[in-house]
């Protein structure tokens, strides 16, 4: 019988979640990405999904490489390597994030927080900018929890950017 991974566990509840969501009209989501990269043994998984007019939405990104993998499958493998990276990603179709919207950022995300800010300019496609959110940790199966509560709070993130306060 197979026996799924942590990066397959994690992903369920990712998706679920999000979808879950989307069945009772909090998110719409707008694109699924399942991706295994042969060449490098990786595995990818994204969400795109937004609130309201769709001025923001955001990306969740699983993420497992082979070394996350091999922790988990070879029994001389480190355990606490077992699991995945997650990140997020805020899009604004815009072409740059103002003050209060970082500040936004900042505030839901913390301060300290490594954030990558990108501006995406093209000569086919309106310009827009994107704020990533990284986490300098594995996500494990002791975490499931956690992946759930993060849907919860990007949606909030979400809302405070269109401006919609609970």
């Amino acid at each position: 019988m197979f026996d799924p991974t942590a990066f397959d566990n994690l992903k369920t509840v990712l998706e679920g979640t999000v979808y879950d969501r989307d069945l009772d009209g909090t998110v719409h989501i707008t694109s699924r990405s399942d991706q295994v990269d042969i060449a490098t043994l990786c595995r990818s998984f994204t969400m795109t999904f937004h609130v309201q007019d769709k001025q923001f939405e955001a990306d969740m990104n699983l993420y497992a490489d082979l070394k996350k993998l091999t922790a988990e499958l070879l029994p001389e493998g480190q355990t606490k390597e077992a699991g995945a990276a997650i990140s997020i990603v805020f899009r604004k179709f815009d072409k740059e994030w103002t003050e209060g919207e970082l500040s936004v950022l900042s505030e839901q995300w913390g301060e300290n927080r490594c954030y990558d800010i990108r501006k995406i300019s093209s000569t086919r496609n309106p310009d827009y900018c994107e704020a990533v959110v990284r986490f300098e940790r594995t996500i494990t199966e002791d975490m499931l929890r956690d992946i759930e509560d993060m849907v919860y709070f990007v949606i909030e993130t979400l809302d405070f950017l269109e401006g919609k306060e609970k």
